[in-house]
């Protein structure tokens, strides 16, 4: 492929990425009124409470980090950047769960916290919301394909390691979640820092990104059947396809594994986590499948949205749906990754 396709590539994924999460962020801080609904079907195998583990910045307190405020680690030798959203309930004296909210390609970091809704559901759970930023040249993208090592993986752990240090924090409830490339690095986190991270909740973009030697990471997935970026079959902007124009300056290395479909990573991730072999699948709403593997050692579960396109489920935009197709109303992919993520481990 020569310069001028890639160049012209590359500048419909970010106009296509940035018109679709501009849209998505005007409907920020939207409630789940599904919520009481819909999250007790998230996930039907309900492991036991995990007791908490109180970090370092438990004992060394810290002043309480404003909220909003961009700040920033040097990882790799390079400034990066994030964001927190401390609820006015945090005292620093009990800890505090972590939850991730990783930002799409092309789009900044600071529309995720209204997107994920961290604002909403710190009513009801206890945690500290993160919105980091993946590299910003020539837009921001976060490297997510499997390679070794990964200065994302890099740079989200030693975020991970600070935050402990610096806040209370409860070491074994750290989540991530995103929405297409940032669904991608959530599902590399899940392979390479299992036993950092609790769980993982990939909206459009949940990859099996080999070699996942990690132990069984309890996934909710969200994808629908009709996605024009990233399509259900493979394809697309995947891990790999990103990595190639953005990080690798156009060439593959030789060890990186073929990406795969939605039904083909999900069924690797439930091997991965020790399922049966043939889900549960059941339609719990017109344009709505769910798909439960059982048996698992950590709880595998996707959303399929049938004729979905690439949004967040529960957040329509009505004016970006012509071009990248129906967004569900019957599900809230918010209410049920937090769900997921707390009401597993009490909360």
């Amino acid at each position: 492929m020569g310069a001028s396709c890639r160049v012209w590539r590359r500048t419909l994924a970010i106009l296509g990425a940035t018109a679709m999460v501009l849209a998505l962020a005007t409907l920020g801080g939207v409630s789940g009124p599904a919520a009481a609904t819909q999250s007790s079907s998230a996930n039907p195998d309900s492991p036991a409470t995990v007791r908490a583990a109180p970090s370092q910045g438990c004992t060394n307190r810290h002043p309480t980090p404003l909220s909003n405020v961009p700040q920033t680690i040097v990882s790799g030798g390079l400034a990066r950047t994030y964001e927190l959203t401390v609820p006015a309930s945090y005292t620093g004296k009990t800890p505090y769960a972590l939850v991730f909210g990783l930002h799409p390609l092309s789009v900044s970091y600071q529309f995720m916290p209204s997107e994920v809704g961290f604002t909403t559901y710190q009513k009801k759970y206890h945690f500290i919301g993160v919105a980091p930023s993946g590299l910003t040249v020539p837009a921001p993208f976060w490297d997510a394909a499997p390679s070794t090592p990964n200065y994302d993986v890099n740079f989200i752990s030693q975020l991970m390691t600070h935050l402990e240090a610096t806040l209370c924090i409860d070491t074994s409830r750290v989540f991530s979640t995103g929405i297409s490339n940032g669904a991608q690095l959530s599902s590399l986190l899940g392979c390479r820092l299992s036993r950092r991270i609790a769980a993982i909740a990939p909206v459009e973009g949940v990859e099996y990104l080999a070699p996942c030697t990690g132990r069984p990471e309890p996934i909710l997935a969200f994808h629908g059947t009709a996605d024009p970026v990233l399509p259900y079959t493979g394809g697309g902007l995947n891990a790999t396809t990103i990595a190639k124009l953005y990080a690798w300056h156009g060439v593959i290395p030789p060890d990186m594994p073929a990406p795969l479909g939605i039904d083909a990573s999900m069924k690797l991730w439930a091997r991965h986590n020790g399922c049966k072999p043939r889900p549960v699948q059941v339609r719990i709403a017109f344009d709505v499948q769910r798909r439960t593997w059982t048996g698992c050692k950590a709880a595998t579960v996707l959303y399929i949205i049938d004729g979905g396109g690439h949004g967040w489920p529960g957040k329509p935009v009505p004016s970006m749906e012509k071009q990248f197709g129906h967004d569900t109303t019957s599900v809230d992919a918010s209410a049920l990754l937090f769900s997921f993520f707390f009401d597993r481990t009490g909360g």
